[in-house]
């Protein structure tokens, strides 16, 4: 089971807005404006608890995210680790790379080579590691003109959830994510639940590439102002929507509003 996604952990506080399909979403936001002020005071208490029941719990009982609970999540990691035999020096490394370049790209000899996580192997085995514990998703460079990943290329790495993030930043004593890095992480992490997902930097980057079927959307997180009608058609990209901060107009979502209408499972199949 995944953490609780925003579309549910928006009912936990007495919202009931409507959900469905990414398609569903792009249709309908501009019917459930009514409902932003709330989200958006909702999905600043996401940011800080995730979907992690326990620390949700310590939010809605203490106003904040127990130490203690963050403590005994790593306790679980370290155990998982120990049961399957493997580094906790690595696992912690890997864990930190991923924190301190969170949403930038680079590669696995990056990770091995800056991190001392020993060969480019090891690196893979630790990241591969954490997509099978459920904690991270590895997002490919995508050709935009062939609509494939290219797994060869550089990637991007992002924890699934913001309490992983929180709980590894303290871990591994590394600098906090700033906001719009941590709205990135969770907009990936809720579109990879339901869709193939890649970036691109083709005349500049796109942060998320969508495929549904044979179609593909550009997905942009922009926490600050958009220019509107500035992406155009970009190879099998035919259409592009941006997700804000709190903008909203033709084919700009609020990040809290999209999230909230987006359905997404928090079941998966087990990948071992």
């Amino acid at each position: 089971m995944l953490p609780l996604p925003f579309s549910q952990y928006v009912k936990l506080f007495g919202i009931n807005i409507p959900t469905g399909d990414l398609q569903f979403v792009l249709d309908n936001y501009t019917k459930y404006v009514g409902y932003l002020p709330k989200l958006k005071e909702v999905f600043e208490n996401y940011l800080l608890t995730g979907g992690f029941p326990n620390a949700i719990k310590d939010f809605i009982n203490e106003g904040r995210v127990n130490k203690t609970t963050e403590e005994d999540f790593i306790s679980s990691i370290i155990s998982d680790i120990n049961k399957l035999r493997r580094s906790e020096r690595f696992f912690k490394l890997t864990a930190k790379a991923i924190v301190e370049r969170a949403s930038s790209e680079y590669s696995f000899h990056t990770i091995s080579k800056d991190y001392g996580i020993g060969t480019v192997k090891t690196a893979i085995s630790y990241v591969d590691l954490m997509e099978k514990l459920h904690l991270m998703e590895v997002v490919d460079t995508m050709d935009v003109n062939t609509g494939l990943p290219l797994h060869k290329k550089l990637k991007k790495f992002y924890f699934i959830d913001p309490f992983i993030y929180h709980s590894f930043t303290r871990w591994t004593m590394s600098k906090p994510l700033d906001y719009p890095k941590l709205a990135e992480a969770v907009t990936i992490a809720h579109l990879s639940r339901l869709y193939e997902v890649g970036y691109a930097r083709t005349n500049g980057e796109v942060d998320i590439i969508v495929r549904r079927g044979e179609e593909y959307l550009g997905v942009e997180v922009k926490y600050g102002k958009v220019r509107e009608g500035s992406k155009k058609v970009l190879g099998k990209v035919k259409k592009f929507v941006y997700v804000s901060k709190d903008q909203i107009g033709d084919s700009i979502i609020p990040i809290p509003l999209f999230l909230a209408m987006l359905e997404t499972p928090i079941f998966v199949e087990e990948a071992y």
